[in-house]
């Protein structure tokens, strides 16, 4: 009786309408809200080489808000979203200097793979980052319990960084 009653609810959970979650800032296929971010720095080129990965509903979704509400689509023949991936990023990730100034971004592209996106991204002068602060609020703006996760690689130096609704910025010291 027990699974029986188990089964009910878990099939009744799965076919809920998404007008049900009117309510709510974004209709979501997973139960939770993560992005990844790893930061390499390559000593060759004196830069940071930056991987983001995101999922894709959830991008989307960033992306539709940021397009004034058209509907924007990652993958595909009729993908146009690197202009306004571009311009998500830059709004919602830096690595700011102590002069309070966001270093430049390069914007190289991104990767759909599977449920995520993966979004690279350059940032020259790296060499640096004595006094830096890291500001990270992707998807912020969707979901209240959204975390994003930073993994710093600078020479043999690794850092962890967690970022959410309360924690948006972080120094970096090593």
């Amino acid at each position: 009786m027990q699974f029986l009653i188990h089964f009910i609810l878990t099939l009744s959970v799965l076919l809920v309408p998404s007008e049900i979650q009117k309510n709510r800032k974004a209709t979501t296929l997973h139960a939770f809200h993560t992005s990844l971010t790893e930061i390499q720095y390559n000593a060759r080129e004196k830069s940071l080489e930056v991987t983001i990965r995101m999922f894709t509903d959830d991008l989307e979704s960033a992306l539709t808000k940021l397009n004034n509400g058209q509907k924007v689509m990652i993958g595909g023949k009729n993908d146009n979203s690197d202009a306004l991936l571009s311009k998500y990023v830059q709004q919602h990730f830096a690595i700011i200097s102590p002069q309070k100034q966001k270093k430049s971004m390069q914007y190289l592209g991104k990767e759909p793979e599977g449920d995520a996106t993966w979004v690279y991204i350059e940032i020259p002068e790296g060499q640096t980052l004595k006094d830096h602060t890291i500001y990270n609020d992707l998807m912020q703006e969707l979901f209240d319990d959204q975390t994003n996760l930073i993994n710093l690689f600078y020479g043999s130096h690794k850092k962890t960084f967690l970022f959410n609704s309360k924690i948006k910025s972080a120094a970096i010291e090593f």
